[in-house]
């Protein structure tokens, strides 16, 4: 059991790019907070309009390191190398959080005495993009005002995750220790993040709608839109995620074969997609390797869609 001896001291980091519109908010809600942090952190990501102006406007109330265009992940990355705090606590920029976030995150860590790495709390989408959470649509629920895993397995390879980055609230060490986010991913960094933090290891649910996903003024900026399921770089990116979650699982014997076994069926069921893909462009070779290569990972992924499709033929 960890004893805390002082509070928990929180780092905010915000990655922006092109968000001037956006991002003041976005700090505001950071300054607001019933607890305050050790400090915020902005990370421009190479912005182009306005957006340096605006940090600017902040003075010394927060600390701004500016960068090349490298993306979100490089950008997180940057602000949790740069930060001093015990606790990395991400805001995106076009979000918000209720002024007590950081006070449930703290309550929660004291009253677990810290024994999770990483604890994560509810949102709230934009009553324009239907005002669920994400808790509900993920079919998540906790009793209390906590639930502590011993092993966070179960969580992260649910169907849909219940945690996102900016609900996160996670040790710099564990952040460290999983290699922080892969920048070599375009979309999908957070869920290959949450499998390599959460596979085998502690984590807490903390029952707080404390932050609002927004909604990016510009469609371009948002990663979710620009790569949507079934787009080729989606599907690149997840045949990676998994590729690597299970390499790792593998090497450190940290799953079951049950759990192995899932992580390899989604793995095969990408391939397939991206082979699919790759048929439908013309690419025959890369069709044929790719579905070669789902087969060595998972046959009943791809005789489960053989036998769906036959199906779906039958008079």
């Amino acid at each position: 059991m960890v004893i805390l001896a002082a509070p928990p001291s929180f780092s905010v980091v915000i990655p922006t790019y092109n968000r001037a519109t956006l991002v003041g908010r976005a700090i505001d809600s950071a300054l607001a907070q019933t607890i305050g942090a050790t400090e915020i952190i902005v990370v421009d990501d190479g912005s182009t309009d306005d957006t340096e102006t605006i940090l600017r406007s902040y003075g010394d109330r927060i600390t701004v390191f500016r960068q090349a265009n490298a993306g979100c992940s490089a950008a997180r990355n940057h602000g949790v190398r740069a930060s001093r705090g015990e606790w990395v606590a991400f805001l995106d920029s076009d979000d918000t959080w209720a002024p007590d976030h950081l006070e449930s995150m703290a309550d929660a860590i004291r009253s677990t005495d810290g024994r999770a790495d990483l604890y994560f709390s509810d949102s709230r989408f934009d009553a324009a993009e239907g005002g669920s959470t994400l808790w509900s649509v993920s079919g998540f629920a906790i009793e209390g005002k906590t639930a502590l895993e011993a092993d966070g397995t179960g969580w992260v390879l649910a169907p849909r995750q219940p945690m996102k980055l900016q609900c996160s609230v996670f040790r710099r060490e564990l952040y460290e220790a999983v290699g922080g986010l892969d920048e070599s991913l375009r979309t999908r960094e957070d869920t290959h993040f949450f499998l390599k933090a959460g596979i085998g290891r502690p984590l807490c649910a903390v029952r707080s709608g404390g932050v609002e996903i927004g909604i990016e003024d510009d469609p371009n900026n948002r990663l979710t839109l620009a790569h949507p399921p079934g787009e080729r770089t989606y599907l690149e990116a997840t045949v990676h995620l998994y590729q690597d979650v299970v390499c790792h699982a593998r090497r450190n014997s940290t799953l079951s074969a049950a759990e192995l076994g899932e992580l390899k069926d989604r793995l095969g069921a990408a391939r397939v997609r991206l082979a699919r893909l790759d048929l439908r462009d013309g690419r025959l070779l890369a069709f044929a390797w790719g579905v070669l290569v789902a087969t060595g990972t998972s046959p009943r992924t791809l005789l489960g869609m053989v036998g769906r499709r036959l199906r779906r033929l039958a008079p």
